[in-house]
């Protein structure tokens, strides 16, 4: 697990050498074990290591057997031992025990192929000094991250952060009006977007190629739901889940360093934790975060299953009342985006207890992804179904429960918000029911808030990036096109950023087993019928460890990995959210002064659902703009 950051700029004004250095030390807690550079006529390399395999001998950058290609890496490829065999086959010498050594070695055959052969989570560069070539890829779901600026007459530059990138001089900080526009209707930004006008983000299956100013960036996996005839029956379904989750969590717990394990009580991560400790000859370390707030903790149920499963039990508590400016600003500072997810927080309070015990954790990200979990998947379903009614019918019935969602006698009334925003729903096209699920502002609300012309024509338009389907999903069902936007962008955008800034903020290094690449081909094979069953997600997994974990894993409702906001509030919250937005300058310019007041009043003060708003919906929605405005000031992005 490392950082890594790059550049080419053939008339700098400063020496490439000092440049590499300073963007390789905003990387130093993404691997505070060793760092190593490489320059050359106007390339350069470098990275930032946390040693995990081949501790004493994998040191970065990387050569061929002639010197001719270089590579810095990130991450970790769990089929290295055998492709390194398969290579060694075919003529190819190694120096070292690292999985690092055989991305080189299969770049020499194979070229932009490379990321097919690579099963495990990645972003690598690799210097071709044959041709003057920087390759570059990321793994198949975006475990990894890989930031980019290009430019033809300036150059190329590139790294696992923002912050990192943007101590290049070849990097401007303009804002992206067009991004902000999908940041305010959803919350975040679709990849291949960034919030920096001239940064983007490398695709999650995807490569790119640089060679003298130009730049093609290509897909080399691309997400598919074809349904496999072989696995109709449930049994043969069950067991092809077990051997393939099996063989995931065994793969991904290779390491020479300590591991352990989160474990929140929930279905995934005690799958893999039991696989985990199955696999395992010793006791395996788990580790929960747990809330003052009842209704946000999953801990007791987690310390049952550790229990059961005989594990080594941390616990950690996040208490009421809480917020300290610097958990805020931590968020801004590794992500170096606006980031609207909360929970960022205690993924980051847990990851550095957890860093005290081992170096490696492994998760269960990704599960309700593969396996249809989430509510809204179902509740999706739900709005497909009303859609088929007469639109009329839809619509007046739409605006008859959002006229009574204003009346204040109905305003308590919380089951009232979730029909109207199922009826709004439904009087939409069917490609736009991910939107209109997932939008923290409606477009009523974001008409009153924004000055600016332009980004509110985005945020209220389509959207496409997150809207539009590739060509092979008219094959797909409904639940499986619901299942791409929360796999493609939910998935990448949100958690798996959450999850890798968090984490490396700390120096931990965090697997996830779910996103196997076999077990995830696995999951996209798998028919419906075998996802979601009376009503209940996660059918076909929960049969899968079915007796190897306590009952109480099923019968408990789903949480979700959240902070309770409203009681994470203190008068800190209150005076940072005032001091970030209730001002005209900088990003706040293009915001109405009366809507932001507002949103601050009803942010601090909701403490209940309530019929036109959700409290989780009014928390996010100041969340979001303290972030933007944040984000803007730490980075100083020009308007």
């Amino acid at each position: 697990m490392c950082g890594i950051c790059g550049l080419y700029e053939a008339s700098s004004q400063e020496a490439i050498p000092s440049i590499l250095e300073r963007m390789n030390r905003a990387l130093t807690h993404r691997g505070p074990d060793d760092a190593g550079q490489y320059s050359h006529e106007g390339y350069g390399l470098a990275m930032r290591r946390l040693s995990i395999i081949d501790v004493s001998g994998g040191q970065q950058p990387v050569f061929n057997e002639d010197g001719q290609i270089v590579t810095v890496f990130n991450g970790e490829i769990y089929n290295f031992q055998q492709l390194r065999e398969t290579l060694r086959e075919r003529g190819h010498r190694f120096r070292t025990n690292s999985d690092t050594e055989v991305i080189v070695h299969l770049y020499e055959d194979e070229a932009e192929n490379t990321p097919k052969y690579l099963k495990g989570m990645f972003a690598f560069c690799i210097y071709d000094k044959n041709d003057d070539t920087l390759f570059i890829a990321r793994d198949r779901f975006g475990e990894k991250p890989l930031y980019y600026y290009c430019h033809p007459q300036n150059g190329f530059a590139f790294s696992s952060e923002i912050k990192s990138l943007l101590e290049c001089p070849l990097v401007p900080r303009r804002l992206d009006y067009k991004a902000l526009g999908y940041y305010m209707r959803v919350g975040f930004v679709p990849a291949p977007l960034t919030m920096f006008k001239d940064i983007r983000i490398l695709p999650p299956g995807h490569w790119l190629k640089w060679r003298e100013g130009e730049l093609i960036v290509h897909p080399y996996y691309a997400i598919d739901y074809r349904p496999d005839p072989t696995l109709e029956r449930e049994a043969d379904a069950v067991e092809a889940v077990q051997a393939a989750l099996f063989q995931a969590v065994k793969r991904q717990s290779i390491s020479d360093v300590p591991l352990g394990a989160f474990l929140s009580g929930g279905i995934d991560s005690s799958s893999v934790v039991a696989m985990l400790q199955a696999t395992s000859s010793h006791t395996i370390k788990t580790f929960t975060m747990r809330f003052e707030e009842e209704s946000f903790d999953e801990g007791l149920i987690a310390r049952q299953v550790a229990q059961h499963l005989g594990t080594d039990h941390h616990e950690f508590v996040v208490p009421n009342v809480s917020f300290e400016p610097d958990d805020f600003w931590r968020i801004v500072e590794h992500v170096g985006l606006p980031f609207n997810d909360t929970s960022a927080i205690p993924t980051y309070i847990l990851s550095k207890h957890i860093r005290q015990v081992v170096t490696v954790a492994l998760s269960g990200d990704g599960g309700d992804e593969m396996f249809a979990g989430y509510p809204v998947f179902r509740w999706g379903m739900t709005i497909r179904r009303v859609q088929k009614l007469p639109q009329l019918f839809v619509q007046s019935s739409a605006q008859m429960a959002n006229w009574l969602s204003h009346q204040s006698s109905m305003s308590s009334v919380s089951g009232l918000r979730r029909i109207r925003r199922g009826l709004e729903a439904a009087s939409h096209p069917h490609h736009l029911l991910p939107l209109e699920i997932h939008a923290i502002f409606e477009p009523s609300e974001l008409n009153a808030l924004l000055y600016s012309k332009s980004t509110l024509a985005v945020a209220t338009g389509e959207l496409p990036l997150f809207t539009e389907l590739p060509p092979q999903a008219q094959q797909w069902s409904p639940l499986r096109q619901l299942m791409y936007y929360r796999l493609k962008h939910g998935l990448n955008d949100q958690m798996l950023t959450k999850v890798d800034r968090m984490s490396m903020a700390a120096s931990i290094e965090v697997r996830s087993p779910m996103l196997d690449a076999d077990l995830a081909e696995l999951s996209m094979r798998l028919p419906d019928k075998h996802l979601i069953k009376h009503g209940v997600g996660k059918h076909i997994l929960r049969q899968a460890i079915q007796g190897k974990v306590p009952d109480v894993v099923f019968t408990h409702p789903k949480s979700g990995f959240h902070l309770p906001l409203h009681q994470f509030q203190n008068d800190k919250y209150e005076a940072m959210a005032r001091e970030l937005l209730d001002n005209q300058a900088g990003i706040m310019q293009l915001f109405r002064p009366s809507a932001v007041k507002a949103a601050i009043r009803v942010g601090v003060e909701q403490q209940e659902n309530r019929a036109d708003r959700s409290l989780e919906r009014a928390n996010n929605q100041l969340w979001a703009l303290m972030q933007l405005s944040a984000w803007q000031q730490r980075f100083d992005v020009s308007l």
